[in-house]
């Protein structure tokens, strides 16, 4: 995925700017989100190639968040990166594959990942 777009969503500052310092003197445009709905108008607005989702932005809403991919029609792979992140995998049901890293964050394995796409 070269020159490609990654959407971050994130609970807090903290955790999804952790997650664009691992990516950021990579060659990918990297858009913040600290809330579904800040998440969604970006999907609407701009095509991405990848979804990062940090653990702690799973809550209630997310089943939410996906139905509202579904129904816009957007396909986009999904990582899932945090504590426990195979765990709350689970609990999620998107329509696509989602990829898993905990911590401490394998970042040379995510960079093949996201190649990969």
């Amino acid at each position: 995925m070269e020159r490609g777009r990654i959407l971050i969503l994130g609970q807090t500052k903290e955790n999804t700017y952790e997650i664009r310092n691992l990516l950021d003197n990579k060659r990918y445009e990297l858009e913040i989100a600290l809330s579904k709905d800040i998440g969604k108008m970006i999907l609407m607005q701009r095509r991405m190639n990848l979804l990062i989702i940090h653990t702690e932005a799973i809550d209630p809403e997310t089943q939410e968040f996906f139905e509202f991919l579904e129904e816009r029609g957007i396909d986009i792979p999904i990582f899932l990166l945090g504590e426990e992140a195979r765990t709350l995998r689970e609990t999620i049901q998107p329509r696509t594959e989602v990829t898993c890293f905990e911590k401490p964050y394998p970042v040379q394995e995510m960079l093949t990942s996201i190649k990969a796409l």
